[in-house]
């Protein structure tokens, strides 16, 4: 099939995946680094939490432990924060950051900001789309194969699919600018009101923005993944 012999999908795959790796390491490295480092103010994630809740006139929402690494998470229909191991009333700048950038989803959502509700909106459809999305490209370009009367319904079908798969994409789109934004909201704050020194800022902006790394490299996988469904409905329509 044309599109498993596309030395343009090989090459961006790569790429992906070399960048991929290259940020997980970097993130782990970063996070790691800075757990062992204490926040000047010596102040905890969760005292972090209520004071940055308090300076945007947030109330209302709890904070609660969530055991595991990186599950730290803002829900907005709970109206909780929830701190992974590594987080929970834990002082390091690594916990601060990530506490405070929790803390940024917050007041995204307290100040109705259009882009966050816009990925709140389709969150719930994206994993589905996901899947669901690959799985009806695929049935289209068997049935374009299965019989040639079946051409004009497969590419159809493979149309259908990328359809859905484009509320996945568009999901990680938004997604990135969103998490940098929450991202600039914690850097922001931080700074301001000192709960961590000025020797250690850099240091938190790194894991920050490392984090948010994480994210571009989501984006561009679900560009390819797209990339890889055109390519299939190009021998759905060769078979029309």
């Amino acid at each position: 099939m044309y599109y498993l012999n596309s030395p343009i999908y090989y090459i961006l795959a790569l790429v992906v995946m070399v960048w991929s790796i290259a940020v997980q390491t970097g993130l782990k490295s970063k996070a790691k680094k800075g757990s062992d480092i204490t926040a000047q103010s010596g102040k905890t994630a969760n005292q972090i939490v209520q004071e940055m809740l308090s300076a945007h006139d947030i109330y209302g929402i709890t904070i609660e432990h969530k055991p595991g690494e990186l599950t730290d998470c803002y829900s907005p229909k709970e109206g909780k924060i929830y701190l992974s191991d590594t987080t929970y009333n834990k002082n390091s700048i690594t916990a601060v950051a990530i506490a405070a950038h929790e803390c940024g989803h917050a007041v995204q959502d307290h100040e109705n900001m259009p882009i966050y509700r816009f990925r709140q909106l389709l969150a719930p459809a994206a994993g589905i789309c996901s899947m669901a999305g690959v799985y009806i490209v695929a049935g289209g370009l068997l049935l374009s194969y299965a019989a040639e009367n079946m051409g004009e319904f497969g590419y159809f079908i493979c149309n259908l699919g990328i359809a859905i798969y484009l509320i996945t994409f568009l999901f990680y789109l938004v997604m990135l600018p969103v998490e940098r934004d929450a991202s600039r909201r914690a850097y922001k704050d931080m700074k301001e009101f000192r709960w961590v020194g000025e020797d250690q800022i850099k240091q938190t902006y790194k894991i920050l923005r490392a984090a948010g790394d994480t994210y571009a490299v989501a984006l561009a996988s679900s560009a390819l993944t797209l990339f890889r469904l055109l390519l299939m409905r190009g021998n759905a329509r060769r078979r029309r």
